[in-house]
């Protein structure tokens, strides 16, 4: 997670990156940029995380994290 928001944004892996610029292009929150020929999240803030990005990029070099938080069990009696 960043600082600026509160949800877990995208993590790209500029190594796996060839700069197809394709989860830019699909990107509905324009929050996704091209940086010296590598994708990179440019507005976190504007990021809802659709899964496009993921799901279109061929290199599978975008991945999010996941955040797990325990709630306490209720008691159900």
């Amino acid at each position: 997670m960043t600082e600026q928001s509160n949800v877990p944004i995208p993590i790209i892996d500029a190594i796996r990156c060839t700069g197809c610029e394709l989860c830019v292009h699909i990107c509905p929150t324009n929050a996704l940029v091209m940086k010296d020929g590598v994708a990179v999240v440019g507005n976190p803030n504007a990021c809802a995380y659709t899964g496009h990005c993921e799901r279109i990029c061929p290199e599978q070099a975008i991945s999010r994290p996941f955040q797990i938080i325990f709630s306490p069990k209720e008691d159900t009696e």
